[in-house]
């Protein structure tokens, strides 16, 4: 099939079906989390003078085979929603790959939804379209061929945000300590951070890396975009102090002190690999387990702060790959086919208006160092 005809057999097959609501606390949306799973979606949301517009994009390998459908209800718990057909254009097609530009005029609802389904399967994307009082920024970020940056960090340089307008950046330091694994001493969630400095550009910038930045259009605008700038193998890690500091979830606090201060870090990095896993070969495939997943939690969850810093980052270096997922407004649900269960409360930052907290309690503990003694054997 041409990629013009691809393209169309997405944008076109705009079905409606029933009226009742899709209930986010019963549909499992764990495919969202598995970077396996057939199909992959992202999206940036802007804010427009008469609407907003969301930048889509869909990958796949079978991507002629999925009808999709857009719809939009009030929540995630709501019992109606209706069908929308909004001006949707093509910005490319490349591949199994996709991105659309969705523009969608003023609505009362809060929730699009997005419904792609084969003749024996169908899924749902949700793409908070309201979040609570706060708005959505009117600027984004644009790469080098003039395509959103949907992704939350960048990690080379050459980047504009559209249009001749000249924005307001205030440059952070990504200081944040990682999320708390059970027995260490509780930090905020999103604690106070100094400002480094605030500066106004156009057009192309080079931001610093290990920093994040909030880019307003201007000092008035209630909201602005977040990100963070990394290094060009991110998501990935390479360097040794970064490999070090990601251990944290599966060493004990001795363990990470006599490494860290230890006169050859390298070595004694290798010898806790070796010695927790006895043979080479063990040892090899754990290590590109555990940073696979590492690598997998900064793709999902890098917000103002690296995924694998994150209470569900955490989670998913430790756990893997949720198999069930279920969402309400305020809250979100992981669920493993061995019992392990967790929940995350959503809450709002400056930075982030969906952050996403654990819940702590002694069945979370009892998970955690079972999980553990399971990795390490």
């Amino acid at each position: 099939m041409r990629t013009r005809d691809l393209l169309l057999g997405v944008i076109l097959f705009l079905i409606g079906f029933s009226s009742s609501a899709i209930n986010f606390s019963r549909v499992n949306v764990a495919w969202q989390y598995d970077l396996e799973f057939d199909v992959k979606m992202a999206h940036r949301v802007v804010r427009t003078d008469d609407g907003i517009m969301i930048f889509l994009s869909i990958a796949s390998d079978s991507i002629t085979n999925w009808d999709y459908e857009f719809l939009v209800q009030d929540g995630y718990e709501s019992e109606t929603h209706r069908e929308v057909t909004p001006t949707i254009d093509s910005l490319v097609s490349v591949g199994n790959e996709v991105m659309l530009k969705i523009k969608l005029s003023s609505l009362d609802e809060g929730l699009l939804v997005v419904k792609f389904s084969k003749p024996e399967n169908f899924y749902y994307y949700d793409i908070p379209i309201k979040i609570g009082s706060l708005s959505f920024p009117t600027v984004y970020p644009v790469d080098v061929n003039g395509l959103p940056i949907l992704e939350k960090y960048i990690n080379s340089s050459g980047f504009t945000w559209l249009g001749n307008d000249t924005l307001l950046a205030t440059q952070y330091p990504e200081d944040f300590p990682p999320a708390d694994p059970p027995m260490a001493d509780m930090k905020p969630l999103a604690p106070q951070v100094r400002m480094d400095t605030s500066f106004l550009f156009t057009g192309e910038i080079d931001f610093i890396e290990s920093k994040f930045y909030n880019v307003l259009k201007d000092s008035m605008a209630a909201q602005g975009v977040t990100m963070l700038r990394v290094p060009p193998y991110f998501p990935e890690y390479r360097q040794l102090g970064e490999l070090m500091e990601a251990m944290l979830y599966l060493t004990s606090e001795q363990e990470r002190k006599s490494i860290v201060n230890s006169r050859s870090p390298k070595q004694s990095f290798d010898s806790f690999w070796m010695n927790t896993y006895s043979t080479k070969s063990r040892a090899r495939n754990a290590i590109r387990r555990y940073y696979n997943l590492v690598e997998k939690s900064n793709i999902l969850f890098t917000d103002f702060k690296p995924g694998w810093k994150t209470d569900r980052g955490m989670m998913y270096i430790i756990f893997g790959s949720p198999d069930e997922v279920y969402r309400s407004g305020n809250s979100e649900e992981w669920y493993y086919d061995n019992g392990s269960a967790f929940e995350f409360t959503v809450i709002s930052t400056f930075f982030a208006p969906k952050t996403y907290a654990l819940r702590r309690n002694k069945e979370f503990e009892e998970q955690w160092f079972t999980q553990i003694a399971t990795i390490r054997r």
